[in-house]
């Protein structure tokens, strides 16, 4: 036994190896091709529209945003929006499953619509595209369900881990908001494949010539003065009210977009239409269009000085506005970057104010703008903790740790008071899928077999015919019995459903071994009811054996599905 749990447990690491290394090649790859169709689109169609410079750049958006309907219309139309739902529901419902097909639709459909000026990010892609690698490499080998969930996560932190080098932030995220436990099988996992998916990326990226360093050089920063802890409190609740814009916003404008009468695959491009137009305003403004993309340049320039106030200010509402109309749309791309880029815009606005009115107790409206960023991503998402550390990882900022802290608290719970659900799970709640925020205890862990089993078990022999059956099934009022021989050597199992199967008119020829089920899952005392559903998979099973350990033959116990339900709410009433 100790022997297989190693062998087991040394397998399960090696196929999370293997996941992040795939994650790792992936995220170059997806990094390239949006740089690619950023080029294709920019350049290429932009030389041959030069005669219209430059309003040929309202256009662009909304052709990116055809291919993309075409796209996802036909081929998979769950790779449409931000993709984490998408991942949370298979996890939750599907036993981790994904189809392999979904990987590369996300990839081409997001490097589209990102690359032709498209608001949205890239770690919602690579989260489900990442999360496809997993649950096909756990699907291909046969895993149990809940190995296939783990392997998806596996797959989502390595994602995280590898396109933002921030492995730390990867397995949070997993852990927060894919999978949502910690436990130390799957957290090795998960730690195994954002660690290695981050080393292939940094090899990938050195190969080519590129450093794998933090996203933004930034001095480091810290409290001017204790004083200032309440300026970052404020600055938590406008992240709060800024996260919730943020999300009403989105999935308001997919709302509207979901009424409109036209075919599904040119509803992008509409979106896109209107994306180019707030790009084009603001290249007239200030020669930029500072809202397509990724936007890590544009947080650049804001961290540099190279934005005005205005420009700054108007970019948290316009930026809401731009993303929602392509994810709303049915664009392809990730709400995570665009957080960040709201946030950080948010904290640059808030702290030029705010310094400019008290100068000498408060830093500089830099470091209010790495607060922000942290703020709102943890607002919207509830993922505190990864939005403490992304963070930190994106800047090498550790100094500024408790205001990052504070004001993610306070932004969330902000959130979480005026908002029901997170901006990855509003659409899950519309489709009718309730998702539990909190990461309880694992209450099927700690009820045992043996606590809830009947010793006292009615059983029959393999030679009672169908017609004794039926009436030892209206004498009991039992659904169930095991079939044993011997000294209670337990050969079968026989249902009522079995039972139904036949016609009335064999009950006297046939007997119970001619119908019963001999291949049988079966318990033992000492497990917990957790082990048991991972035995269980997928079969639709209400009624379970258990045997002696010492003899995997003899019947000892028995349980049902409603067993296992009231011992589980009383575990929770307790």
């Amino acid at each position: 036994m100790e022997l297989r749990i190693k062998s087991n447990i040394i397998f399960y690491n090696f196929l999370a190896i293997i996941t992040g290394i795939l994650c790792g090649i992936i995220a170059i790859v997806f990094r390239y091709l949006i740089s690619g169709f950023q080029y294709l689109f920019f350049d290429e169609l932009g030389g041959l529209l030069s005669a219209f410079y430059p309003y040929y750049i309202i256009i662009i958006p909304a052709i990116g945003g055809v291919f993309v309907g075409l796209l996802t219309h036909y081929l998979a139309k769950e790779t449409k929006g931000h993709g984490v739902p998408e991942v949370i529901t298979a996890v939750t419902l599907h036993g981790g499953k994904i189809r392999p097909i979904v990987a590369g639709v996300k990839a081409l459909a997001s490097a589209i619509s990102i690359g032709s000026g498209g608001s949205a990010g890239k770690e919602g892609p690579i989260i489900q595209i990442g999360s496809a690698v997993g649950s096909t490499v756990a699907q291909k080998l046969g895993l149990t369900p809940y190995q296939t969930k783990v392997l998806v996560t596996c797959g989502a932190a390595g994602g995280i881990a590898a396109i933002f080098n921030t492995p730390i932030a990867g397995v949070l995220f997993g852990i927060e908001l894919i999978l949502r436990e910690v436990k130390l099988r799957s957290l090795t996992a998960i730690i195994v494949s954002a660690v290695f998916a981050t080393i292939t990326a940094q090899v990938l990226l050195n190969y080519l010539g590129v450093e794998a360093t933090y996203i933004f050089f930034l001095p480091q920063y810290t409290l001017k003065t204790p004083v200032e802890i309440l300026f970052y409190i404020l600055l938590g609740l406008v992240a709060g009210l800024v996260a919730i814009l943020f999300t009403k916003s989105l999935y308001g404008v997919e709302n509207i977009f979901e009424r409109i009468k036209s075919p599904e695959f040119v509803k992008p491009a509409i979106g896109g239409l209107f994306v180019g137009v707030i790009g084009l305003v603001f290249f007239l403004s200030v020669g930029n269009p500072y809202v397509f993309g990724i936007g890590f340049d544009t947080m650049s320039l804001l961290f540099e000085g190279q934005i005005v106030f205005a420009a700054i200010f108007a970019l948290i509402f316009l930026k809401i506005i731009a993303t929602s109309l392509t994810l709303g749309s049915g664009g392809s791309g990730g709400v995570f970057t665009p957080a960040l880029f709201i946030g950080s815009m948010t904290g640059g606005a808030f702290g030029t104010v705010i310094h400019k009115i008290f100068p000498t107790i408060t830093a500089t409206y830099e470091a209010y703008a790495i607060v922000g960023m942290a703020a709102v991503f943890a607002g919207g998402s509830n993922a505190i903790l990864t939005a403490i550390v992304l963070v930190f990882e994106m800047t090498g900022n550790y100094m500024i740790i408790l205001p990052v802290m504070l004001a993610c608290v306070v932004s969330t719970s902000f959130y979480r008071f005026y908002m029901e659900d997170t901006i990855y799970t509003v659409k899950l709640r519309h489709q009718g899928i309730i998702i539990e925020h909190e990461m309880d205890v694992n209450q099927m862990k700690t009820i045992k077999v043996k606590n809830i089993m009947k010793t006292d078990v009615e059983t029959v022999p393999k030679e009672l015919t169908l017609l004794k059956l039926s009436e030892k099934i209206i004498n009991t009022g039992h659904m169930a019995f095991p079939v044993v021989q011997g000294q209670n050597n337990l050969i079968g199992i026989v249902t009522h459903s079995d039972f139904d199967k036949i016609d009335e008119s064999d009950h006297v020829r046939l007997k119970v071994e001619d119908v019963m089920t001999e291949e049988l899952i079966t318990a033992q005392p000492d497990d917990t009811l957790e082990d048991v559903l991972v035995k269980i998979g997928d079969e639709e099973l209400s009624h379970f054996p258990v045997v002696d350990p010492e003899n995997p033959n003899k019947l000892v116990g028995f349980f049902t599905k409603g067993d296992i339900i009231r011992a589980y709410t009383k575990k929770r009433a307790d």
